[in-house]
């Protein structure tokens, strides 16, 4: 673990692909497809039932990629479908099979008419389980008593959004998860370079790790979804409105090279890229597997 937080100084930004755990049982299909990144991405990031969807628990898939891939493996962790006591199981898990990190999350809302008819747990919030981690970093369980061993020291962090129209309460809330105990940042799809230097300079000032995230669009459909139903989003409708019309295949290669040039022209000022698979695995893989040729040999592309 000691030397994950270590990459995210070096000089070559980090590569990390997002994916949520399958939907049932089933991991084969999955772990052969991610198994393709081994030697170009740098970790695997799992996403916690985004979305208000249930999917495998994380931390079952992710020693399944520690036993199978021999991947590092960073760790989504939601406040929303846990209470305290739980949340302390699930980082001590993390802790004992060596997850690499883990990024604090209040959770996405589930609306009260939800056909679900799951009913949200408030125990704590992103920074309470900021907070939470540092006792359990210390050997604090909060409950007057010591862990019988210290740990190994979860690595935390937290999420962002730098294409919110109120960036100044957005930079108040990164700087309090900082404050918390953050040591990075997974961000939002980023898509404009000026949006992301932006928040570069304030995560810069504030001493905590940028790791941009990079959503690659697979059709117009999606892009039109992302604009009109994300709120978080909503200040990147000018680059999804640019797909508008587009057949399938000239959004994905459009795509694929638009964020293959902001990542390239981004590579020296950034911790690392978080690549997200909201279009499909395969599309973020393609992705990720195009930047690592580049990262590793720049001069030949």
């Amino acid at each position: 673990m000691s030397s994950f937080p270590d990459s995210l100084s070096a000089r070559s930004p980090m590569l990390w692909l997002e994916v949520a755990p399958p939907r049932g049982v089933n991991t084969e299909s999955l772990l052969k497809r991610l198994s393709t990144l081994a030697g170009h991405a740098d970790a695997i990031n799992l996403t916690d039932n985004s979305l208000g969807r249930v999917k495998m628990s994380g931390l079952v898939f992710a020693s399944m990629i520690k036993a199978r891939l021999k991947m590092p493996v960073v760790l989504n962790l939601s406040c929303r479908d846990r209470n305290r006591f739980a949340l302390k199981s699930d980082l001590l898990g993390a802790a004992a099979l060596g997850v690499d990190a883990v990024v604090a999350l209040t959770g996405d809302k589930i609306a009260p008419d939800d056909p679900s008819g799951v009913v949200p747990i408030r125990d704590l919030d992103a920074f309470g389980l900021l907070g939470l981690i540092g006792d359990l970093n210390r050997g604090d369980t909060g409950e007057g008593k010591r862990l019988l061993k210290t740990l190994p020291g979860i690595f935390a962090g937290a999420v962002a959004n730098p294409n919110r129209k109120n960036i100044a309460r957005e930079f108040e809330m990164l700087s309090r998860k900082a404050q918390s105990g953050a040591r990075f940042v997974i961000t939002q799809p980023v898509f404009e370079e000026d949006t992301a230097r932006r928040f570069l300079r304030e995560a810069n000032r504030l001493g905590i790790a940028t790791v941009l995230g990079i959503l690659p669009v697979k059709r117009e459909a999606m892009a039109q979804y992302m604009k009109d139903k994300v709120k978080d989003l909503s200040g990147a409708a000018a680059h999804l409105d640019r797909y508008e019309g587009m057949a399938e295949e000239v959004v994905r290669a459009a795509s694929i090279r638009d964020n293959l040039i902001l990542m390239r022209s981004l590579a020296g000022e950034v911790a690392g890229f978080n690549i997200m698979s909201g279009g499909g695995p395969s599309l973020a893989i393609e992705l990720a597997l195009e930047f690592s040729k580049w990262r590793n040999h720049p001069e030949t592309t």
